[in-house]
């Protein structure tokens, strides 16, 4: 069970909580959280020098963004677009 879902800061506190009340309740078991924008990520892939220590969660572990594979940057891009 994969789903990206992108909360905004006028979502509020209430709104997170209820989406991952939802999530286990519909039978997930983990919950992976990468807080960073679109826009963050793709200055990154064009200025990797500037975003060195940036960490996001990939498949149970951490990793510095700029050092991933183009290949899974564009997956963790992609992931902060889709919504349920």
């Amino acid at each position: 069970m994969e789903n990206t879902i992108q909360v905004n800061k006028n979502d509020g506190l209430k709104r997170f909580v209820s989406i991952i009340d939802q999530y286990f309740a519909m039978g997930g078991n983990q919950i992976q959280f990468n807080v960073v924008s679109k826009k963050t990520l793709l200055d990154a892939q064009k200025d990797p020098d500037k975003y060195a220590n940036l960490l996001v969660r990939v498949a149970g572990y951490s990793a510095y963004f700029t050092q991933l594979s183009k290949d899974v940057q564009e997956d963790i891009i992609a992931r902060t677009e889709e919504k349920l």
